[in-house]
């Protein structure tokens, strides 16, 4: 008997008979089991690539929106002291610049019209309590000899300088709300 010939070689037969039909069905299945194996390869490194380039993708957008975050609040940041300020104006220069606010206080004019007094002593001696007066605008205790006014229409007194302040931003005295009415002379 003869050895079995080779896949794909020379049949072993002398004779130079055809192949067998069994041999070339296994032949065909072979080749068909090997494309299949690599179509399935190809399809699952496409896969895996497909699955690669959505991650990398999503990352990418991720950083873009977070990137575009700090760039939205370090812009809000850096412009938050210059927002309100009026540009600077070749014309602005030679007129005086507009007032802010209106004027909702009294002007200087009309506080120098109020009474003034300079605080004593006697003045803490003749009040109803024993306790010094106190200045309700800085919370301070009065002394000899400071400048003090008091309001016509309360008789609330303050330290001078603050209550001035005060009546330049609001025409009330501070602790009762009262109107400051100043008298003409």
């Amino acid at each position: 008997m003869a050895p079995p010939a080779a896949a794909g070689g020379p049949s072993a037969s002398s004779s130079g008979a055809p192949e067998a039909p069994h041999h070339r069905d296994v032949a065909k299945r072979g080749r068909r089991a090997g494309a299949g194996a690599r179509l399935l390869s190809l399809g699952v490194q496409a896969a895996v690539m497909a699955a690669a380039l959505a991650l990398f993708l999503l990352f990418a957008a991720a950083a873009a929106v977070f990137l575009l975050s700090l760039l939205v609040s370090a812009r809000a940041f850096r412009h938050h002291g210059s927002r309100y300020r009026v540009p600077p104006d070749a014309s602005a220069s030679s007129s005086p610049p507009p007032p802010l606010l209106p004027s909702v206080g009294l002007s200087t004019a009309d506080l120098r019209l109020l009474p003034c007094f300079a605080y004593s002593s006697c003045d803490a001696s003749s009040t109803s309590s024993s306790s010094p007066r106190l200045c309700a605008v800085c919370l301070e205790t009065a002394r000899a000899g400071e400048r003090w006014r008091a309001l016509p229409a309360c008789g609330h007194a303050f330290h001078a300088a603050c209550v001035d302040r005060w009546l330049v931003r609001s025409p009330a005295c501070p602790v009762c709300r009262a109107a400051v009415a100043v008298s003409v002379r």
